[in-house]
């Protein structure tokens, strides 16, 4: 769990750094280009100084996706502190990294104070604009998915009576927990360490193993097709021969799924039984 945490974190971290790349790049090319219309001398040493402006926007932001996701306050408290903070925070910060750049490996030690009266007059509504806008979508690319919870373990049953296994599942989108049919589910595939329940135009993340939940279901109904595979049959509507073993299979949806050889005999005789036709 641990690892898929950090993997998730790797890639806001990994947009931040290009984001923060692209803007120091179009800054100094932008200071290039003044410095050419209007005649007058480019430093590139001095224009990388300044473009430390959105250096300070990675760890900013990347502390605001962290945030955003352990709420300490009320909602609209939380967000708007979520808003200022950064802002107060990069005012302060920009300036006191030119001066101390400037003063360690520049000629001319730029002021701490001249510099916050400039990232003001020039800087401030782009701060307002990039942190406000930066929580809302932090929340909107990083809204939970849907994770179901396992049946307890009492309720695993084996017996061949149809009426005896389960007939739903719970599913927990935030804070709301409700059951679907799994007379629903298209299919169900291995996703480690979770399992995928497919429904039409829905997916679903179930904590529990693809072995674990296949005996709780009625084997007359969900047949495995795969090692990671298994299908509600009624939900099969084609089957199709790959002259080597393998057939393919097309679901309600019109999505295609590949039965391996090794199921195949057991998957063609609940096709049979279930649609009364024999597969091609």
């Amino acid at each position: 769990m641990k690892q898929l945490q950090r993997m998730a974190d790797r890639k806001p971290a990994l947009i931040l750094t290009s984001l923060v790349l692209f803007f120091v790049i179009l800054t100094i090319t932008q200071d290039m280009l003044r410095a050419d219309l209007k005649d007058t001398a480019f430093y590139f040493s001095e224009s990388f100084l300044f473009s430390s402006f959105w250096w300070i926007f990675g760890p900013l932001f990347y502390l605001q996706y962290r945030l955003t996701k352990y709420p300490l306050l009320k909602p609209v408290l939380y967000y708007t502190a979520l808003v200022i903070l950064p802002i107060l925070l990069h005012l302060f910060l920009f300036p006191l990294l030119v001066w101390l750049l400037s003063a360690l490996f520049y000629y001319h030690t730029f002021s701490f104070e001249q510099t916050l009266r400039y990232s003001l007059a020039n800087h401030f509504y782009l701060l307002l604009l990039f942190y406000s806008m930066a929580v809302p979508l932090i929340r909107f690319f990083t809204r939970p998915e849907k994770i179901t919870e396992p049946v307890p373990a009492a309720d695993v049953l084996t017996d061949l009576n149809p009426s005896l296994y389960i007939n739903s599942l719970l599913i927990t989108a935030r804070n709301t927990s409700y059951p679907i049919p799994v007379s629903d589910i298209l299919y169900i595939s291995a996703n480690p360490p979770y399992i995928s329940i497919h429904l039409p135009g829905k997916k679903h993340l179930h904590k529990e193993t693809l072995k674990a939940l296949s005996v709780k279901l009625n084997p007359e109904q969900f047949v495995r097709i795969h090692k990671s595979t298994i299908i509600n049959i009624k939900m099969a509507v084609a089957c199709t021969t790959r002259l080597n073993g393998d057939y393919d299979i097309m679901l309600i949806n019109k999505e295609k799924l590949r039965v391996s050889r090794n199921f195949a005999a057991e998957f063609k005789k609940r096709f049979g039984e279930t649609h009364q036709v024999t597969a091609k």
